[in-house]
Formats: structure tokens, C-alpha cells, sequence
């Protein structure tokens, strides 16, 4: 079992406290229940308990919360009022803490020590306005800039970036910085692994960061520690700690390497040997993975050290210009020719937008021809839901790709129960016989497209912490679009009549798992 795997005992001792903890607080309330059930004032206490759970509800339909999010946190408290309650208070109301705040300022601040130049915007404006208002909203939404002399490299399979990302580490001369969701031995990371340790002998600053609930029964406990004895600057986000606190749902779900900062490759690929098809485990892993090499990669540098100063190193003075100087790209062989806009961008999940969302609207109200769209996960909020039907309806070409073997079964039925409104509209939606599609990827009209870390999924939108890249009249845009029509081909098609056949037997897992959907 997974369970028993790596981690087992973090694991088993976080779930050991958590139960602790939750069965106090059951057994104060039932004591304090029981205590007083023969007194007079018993009512006044239930009354009390009553009201506050009255206030939680009243709390939650006045959230900034979407709507689905509000409806299953409703029905949860209203079901279970102390422990409902008490999760919603823990994991799941959006208010800002005052040190969220200042994390807020510090973070954007290093993301402003670069802005977009006016000579960019003016040459963007000029190539099309629909970009340009893109555009403007992700570097108004995110701090993200748009950068012109970068040509973008896109890779349909994480087995092609692997010895493409290994040739570029080669390269280094001043520092590597590495952040992914997961970072698991074996082939693929062993040897990363291997360079990097060549490299820090050579002088080189390697940094590397990877996220403790995605390493869960992957990677050893106190790993960063057998990485720091090595010479790397190895950090953990938010390592599990067995206490209730709505940070711990907060997660590092990046991908972003960047080499002396003139080259990056970010992408829907993690390091591990799943991704490189090493390793069998849901059939054929269909991922993506771009390399953006010459200014763009600046953009990726100042998303890590953002996150490296406001989460592990606030006291830390560290030198932006340095990080960022065109030195280092003149070193590796100048500017190339430019290749459209690219724009990266980050998502932090207690920021005032949620960034991926709007990016993913924005595509799919702009589009004229076709909206491609690629994603494990479809469990849409009514906003994506209805641009996806409208743009459908309003005749332009919109396909989704989706699994066709599930890594979680529960969202796999989710995804499928998305189908309907979709396939109603027009949508044509493929399944991936030969195994699990993981990549994030929307591509239009051949001039538009943005690949990164962002699931259609309510945690990945609005929980954690993501990148993307936007893209705007680059050749790599083309790529995509030709690896999506090649991946449906080899895919299954569903039609509406398989939907409702298959909606019939399964109607109410459906409508249960639609109603719980936000908090999976």
C-alpha cells in the first residue's frame, strides 16, 4: 500500500495528533453536553453552540469564496455543525492574516525589481490588442512581465526535456535554482542529482525546493538534510506538522528550473521517473514541458527567489540585479531572436486574484478559431464552465483532453461528471487511451497559448502555489497545437450518447462527488 511507503510514520503520527485532536474537542462538547443536560441553563448552552454555527454560515455565504466552494462548505457545517465547523475554521476560510499580508508585499516586491518595458508593450500593442490586454491583466493580476528577445523550445513528452534539461544544467556557471512539487530518487532525479553535486564543486550557487505533502511516500523523510550535507541549499515547504492550520493546505505545486538565468524550463513535468515514462503507473504519462531561453528566463529567476525570501530566507540580502543581469545571457551566447511574447507569471493562493482563472477566461473569451484544451483534472467552477460552453456555442472549435486511465479514481469520476453541459454545447472531448494525461495546456487561434502548473481543479486554482507561461505569436505556440491534434488521434472520442448511458449508472456518485467537489 502507498501508505506504508516513504513518509509512513510523518504520516501516521500528523493523522495520530489530528485525531487527537478532533476527539477532545467531540469529547469536551459531549461532556459539557452531558454535564449540563439536567441543569436549567443546558438551553442557554445549546443556544450558544447554536448561534456560533449560525455565524459560521452566515460567514461563509459572505466569503469572497466562489460559489461551489460556499455551497460544499454550507452543506458540510450544516451537516456536522462542531466538526464542520471547526475544518472550515481551520482549513478553509480565505482571511488574511497579517503576516499573509506582509508575505504579500515582500513577494510582490521582488517580482517589481524587473518591470515590463514600455518599447515590449508598445511593439505587443502593435502586434495584436487582444494580446496586449492579456497581457496587461497577468502583469496587473501577478507582477508578471512580458519580455520579448526569448525563443521558447516546447516538448510533448517529459522523456524529451529530460536529456534537454541535463545538456542545459551542463551549462551552468553561477547557479541553478530547482522548485518542483516532487522530487523523487530514481532515474530521473538521481541524475539531476549527479550534476548538481558536479556543479557545486565547480562553484556553482544550486538551490532546489520541493513540497512536503507532494513527497509524501516519494521521497525519505528528512531528505533536504542528506541534500544540505551535499552542498545544496535545500529547503521543504511547509513541512507537515501534526497541528490544525490552514496554511498546511497551502502547497508548493511549481515547476521551475532556470540555469544562470538565461535559461528555464517550467511545465507540467515533476522529477520523477513517472514523468519520463521510467516508470509504468497509469499506462503512458502524456506531459509537457517549454524551455525558454534569453530574457523571459529572468521572469522565472524572480518567481524562485520570491518565494525563497518570503518562505525561507526573509533575513537573507540578496542581490536581484545579479540574479537577473544580462551578463550571464551575453556569457551564453547573446539575446536570440525573438520569438513572440512570453510572459510568465506566478499564483499565490491568498492573493486578491487568482490569476490562472483569469488567464484561462481570458483565452477563451478572445478566441475566433479554436480553444485546445489538455488537463488531468475537470472540475470546473460555473465561470470556466460557462466560457467553455459560450465560446462552444458562439462556433468556435473547443476540445478538451482528459485521462483516459485515472491516477485518482474519485476525480476521474468527477472529470467524467463534467462532461455533460460540455458535450451538450458542442465541446468535443477526447479520453487518452493509452494512459494518463498530466500536462496543463490551453493553445488558440495559433497565436495564443499558456502551459504551466495550474489543474482545472478548485485547489489548484485557488489553494496553491502555481506558475505559468503566457504565450503570444511564438513558434512554440504552433508545436503545441500540432502535439494536441496528435494526442487526440491516438485518443478516444466521447459522445453524448456513451455520456448518458454511462450517466446512468452512475448519476449519484456523481451528483455526491459534484457536491463535495471543492474540498477534494
Amino acid at each position: 500500500m502507498k501508505f506504508f511507503r516513504n513518509g509512513f510514520w510523518q504520516k501516521a503520527v500528523t493523522i495520530l495528533f489530528v485525531l487527537i485532536e478532533f476527539a477532545i474537542l467531540i469529547a469536551f462538547v459531549y461532556l459539557l453536553a452531558g454535564g449540563f443536560l439536567y441543569l436549567p441553563w443546558f438551553l442557554y448552552v445549546v443556544v450558544f453552540f447554536y448561534l456560533v454555527n449560525l455565524g459560521i454560515l452566515v460567514f461563509i455565504v459572505n466569503s469572497s469564496a466562489e460559489a461551489e466552494y460556499k455551497i460544499s462548505w454550507l452543506f458540510f457545517v450544516a451537516a456536522i455543525p462542531i466538526v464542520g465547523s471547526v475544518f472550515y475554521l481551520s482549513f478553509a476560510h480565505k482571511l488574511r492574516t497579517k503576516g499573509q499580508k506582509e508575505y504579500l508585499r515582500n513577494y510582490y516586491s521582488v517580482l517589481r525589481v524587473e518591470a515590463t518595458r514600455e518599447e515590449t508593450l508598445r511593439k505587443l500593442k502593435a502586434y495584436d490588442l487582444d494580446s496586449y490586454r492579456i497581457s496587461s491583466y497577468i502583469e496587473c493580476a501577478s507582477e508578471g512581465d512580458c519580455y520579448l528577445n526569448s525563443e521558447v523550445s516546447y516538448f510533448g513528452l517529459g522523456d524529451d526535456a529530460f536529456p534537454v534539461m541535463k545538456r542545459e544544467l551542463e551549462k551552468a556557471r553561477h547557479y541553478i535554482f530547482i522548485e518542483f512539487f516532487i522530487i523523487k530518487p530514481g532515474r530521473m532525479w538521481d541524475e539531476i542529482l549527479e550534476i548538481l553535486v558536479r556543479k557545486l564543486k565547480e562553484g556553482v550557487d544550486v538551490r532546489v525546493v520541493y513540497d512536503d505533502v507532494g513527497n509524501l511516500g516519494a521521497t525519505p523523510v528528512g531528505y533536504d538534510r542528506k541534500l544540505r550535507q551535499m552542498g545544496i541549499k535545500a529547503r521543504v515547504f511547509r513541512k507537515i506538522k501534526p497541528v490544525l492550520d490552514i496554511r498546511m493546505n497551502n502547497r508548493d505545486h511549481r515547476k521551475i528550473m532556470v540555469i544562470d538565468g538565461h535559461t528555464a524550463f517550467t511545465g507540467g513535468i515533476n522529477l520523477a521517473d513517472e514523468y519520463i515514462n521510467a516508470e509504468v503507473r497509469f499506462g503512458h504519462w502524456k506531459d509537457s514541458a517549454i524551455m525558454v531561453k534569453g530574457k523571459a528566463a529572468h521572469g522565472y529567476t524572480l518567481l524562485f527567489l520570491a518565494l525563497w525570501k518570503c518562505e525561507f530566507a526573509p533575513d537573507e540580502q540578496i542581490d536581484y540585479d545579479y540574479y537577473s543581469s544580462d551578463r550571464f545571457i551575453e556569457e551564453a551566447g547573446g539575446y536570440p531572436v525573438s520569438d513572440g511574447f512570453v510572459q510568465p507569471y506566478g499564483e499565490l493562493p491568498y492573493s486578491d486574484t487568482a490569476v490562472g482563472v483569469g488567464v484561462y477566461l481570458s483565452l477563451l473569451s478572445r478566441a475566433k478559431d479554436y480553444v485546445y484544451i489538455s488537463t488531468p483534472y475537470l472540475v470546473l467552477n460555473q465561470k470556466v464552465r460557462d466560457a467553455i460552453v459560450l465560446a462552444a456555442q458562439s462556433g468556435i472549435d473547443v476540445r478538451v483532453l482528459t485521462p483516459g486511465i485515472p491516477d485518482k479514481k474519485t476525480v476521474y469520476e468527477l472529470t467524467r461528471s463534467e462532461y455533460h453541459s460540455l458535450l451538450k454545447a458542442g465541446v468535443r472531448i477526447y479520453e487518452y487511451t493509452p494512459g494518463f494525461v498530466h500536462q496543463k495546456m490551453f493553445v488558440s487561434d495559433d497565436k495564443w497559448a499558456t502551459e504551466g502548473t495550474i489543474n482545472l481543479d478548485y485547489r489548484s486554482l485557488y489553494l496553491h502555489l502555481e506558475n505559468g507561461t503566457f504565450l503570444a505569436g511564438s513558434r512554440a505556440v504552433r508545436a503545441m497545437k500540432d502535439d494536441f491534434l496528435a494526442t487526440i488521434a491516438v485518443s478516444h472520442e466521447m459522445s453524448l450518447d456513451e455520456y448518458r448511458k454511462m450517466r446512468r449508472r452512475k448519476f449519484l456518485l456523481w451528483a455526491i462527488l459534484r457536491l463535495v467537489a471543492p474540498l477534494l
